[in-house]
């Protein structure tokens, strides 16, 4: 779904916005309508940032729809525009089941007060690792798309990940141009349960 993400994005679409989006692709229903609870939204610090919503109107990725009836749980109704993204992951359950995984690690006790950048960064390196390994390879522009990370500024993401104990180490090879790392021990334990792309 990252990578969907990625190309379907428009490049300016910042990382809290992406972090967002991935929520909502992945908590959409078969038509396309969704709705993100208040809770879900503050346990991702997304809650009050209207701009981030506006951002993926403007882009043409989904709409917000009305409010429902008044004195209902509050929240946010959407429909999303691309109907692409319905067919990137194989089930409804099985997208559930991913939202609620990236919930959990994109708002672990590690990851929590960094900024929405390394928290999707972090996301995407433990997607991106084989079943049952804590060892992973990426290209750096291709993780650097996906989480809205410019290429100058993805040594210092991945820095604050080895600090917040989310990664061991990185390294990256300029021949090949990949970004190698190790999960670390912060989210070797989630990572159990992420499923990969």
């Amino acid at each position: 779904m990252l990578s969907y993400l990625a190309a379907a994005l428009p490049a300016e679409v910042d990382a809290a916005a992406r972090l967002l989006a991935l929520q909502c692709a992945l908590r959409a229903t078969a038509s396309g309508r969704l709705y993100l609870p208040a809770g879900l939204l503050r346990s991702v610090r997304l809650d009050q940032q209207s701009s981030l919503w506006q951002g993926l109107e403007q882009t043409g990725w989904l709409v917000r729809l009305p409010a429902g009836v008044p004195g209902a749980p509050c929240g946010v109704t959407a429909q999303l525009l691309d109907a692409a993204v319905l067919s990137q992951a194989p089930s409804r359950q099985d997208r559930a089941h991913a939202a609620d995984t990236a919930l959990r690690l994109a708002s672990c006790r590690a990851l929590r007060n960094l900024p929405a950048s390394d928290r999707l960064t972090a996301l995407a390196l433990v997607t991106h690792l084989s079943p049952g390994s804590i060892h992973g390879a990426i290209e750096a522009d291709r993780i650097g798309r996906m989480c809205a990370v410019p290429p100058g500024l993805l040594a210092a993401t991945l820095d604050r990940l080895i600090a917040a104990r989310a990664a061991d180490w990185w390294s990256y090879d300029p021949r090949v141009e990949d970004v190698t790392w190790v999960l670390g021990p912060a989210l070797a334990a989630t990572y159990a349960i992420v499923p990969t792309e």
